[in-house]
């Protein structure tokens, strides 16, 4: 019983080990990174200290600080959620920003054109839409990519612009808001806006992001599907060779990704613009992607991701609000943190 249990011991050394090794690294980056961000900041003619305390407030120093960092998490976790799932197949969906605005723009014309005596029905049939719209996309690149082997990065990346266009002309033409000075589409009625919850200010897809993080989760380790992705992740000559067809496989992945896009466009419309804007992704499709990686293509992971990276967005607008940073040195500091993190990781596993 002392030599097995000894044995237990010993093999569990290395685990504790690595994890040890993984915090000392993140600490240290983030040390590194809070110094780099004091030199930019100091050259911006701006007081590293107080800069920082703002930072702090502005993401988690109140219920409304804290209550932002999560509306910016949002769109990060959905998106993130569906890329990380594609990433362990290595289908590299690099389109999520196109497939946002796509769902958003399908969740919006159906909450303008339907009757709002839908009621809260119209909430659900908007939010299916998007999803539809952003998992169609996603089917597009999938499609090219297992009939014409069409590289995934490229089309994905290319269709994403003609999204963004897409966008642009519907809401110039057939759904612009006349009576708006600037480029806006039109709003979409109240019955059709994701209500919100007290005390916090952050809408109820909060709760539809959350509830999907153990759903992915389950399908990404407990089920066939998610074990046939991480095979064709490791190995797609013997994931074929054991009958995995990668062609329908990358297709499903790209569907779900795609839609989780889509998916989170609808959520933002409904719960935070309330209007179809051309300035409605913060570059969340792309930033989603850095969520994906920090996270480590796991659920849990990419939920922590998306908070921090939500975190320094929502701090780094009351930065540059507070201490008169400019915000081009605020998205410096934010990629000075990503980058010191993503290194640290790599270092810690060994890689």
């Amino acid at each position: 019983m002392a030599v097995a249990v000894s044995e237990v011991a010993v093999s569990r050394r290395p685990v504790w080990g690595k994890r040890a090794r993984a915090t000392i690294n993140s600490l240290v980056a983030i040390i590194l990174a809070l110094l780099v961000g004091a030199i930019f900041i100091s050259i911006a003619g701006a007081s590293p200290l107080p800069a920082y305390r703002s930072l702090v407030s502005g993401s988690v120093g109140s219920e409304f600080a804290i209550g932002q960092t999560l509306i910016q998490a949002v769109p990060l976790l959905v998106i993130g959620l569906g890329l990380a799932l594609a990433f362990r197949a290595r289908v590299y969906n690099i389109g999520a920003d196109g497939q946002f605005y796509l769902g958003a723009l399908a969740a919006g014309a159906v909450a303008i054109g339907l009757p709002g005596t839908f009621g809260p029905l119209l909430i659900v049939i908007s939010l299916i839409a998007g999803a539809l719209a952003g998992g169609f996309w996603g089917w597009i690149v999938g499609f090219l990519r297992a009939r014409w082997a069409v590289n995934v990065v490229i089309s994905s990346l290319l269709l994403s612009y003609i999204a963004t266009y897409i966008f642009t002309y519907v809401i110039r033409r057939p759904l612009r808001d006349s009576t708006a000075s600037g480029l806006l589409g039109k709003g979409i009625p109240d019955a059709a806006q994701l209500p919100l919850v007290s005390g916090f200010g952050v809408h109820i897809g909060l709760f539809i992001a959350l509830l999907l993080v153990p759903i992915v989760g389950y399908v990404m380790t407990r089920t066939p599907f998610g074990f046939r992705v991480r095979m064709l992740g490791m190995n797609p000559d013997a994931a074929q060779t054991t009958g995995v067809n990668s062609g329908r496989l990358i297709i499903v992945l790209m569907v779900i990704s795609g839609g989780l896009a889509g998916l989170a466009g609808a959520i933002q419309l409904a719960g935070v613009a309330d209007r179809l804007d051309p300035t409605l992704s913060n570059g969340y499709g792309f930033t989603a992607i850095v969520v994906a990686l920090l996270g480590r293509l796991s659920a849990t992971g990419v939920l922590l991701a998306a908070l921090f990276l939500g975190a320094l967005n929502a701090g780094g607008q009351a930065m540059s609000i507070n201490d008169d940073v400019p915000y081009a040195v605020v998205l410096a500091i934010q990629g000075v943190f990503v980058i010191f993190l993503l290194v640290a990781d790599r270092l810690a596993r060994g890689r």
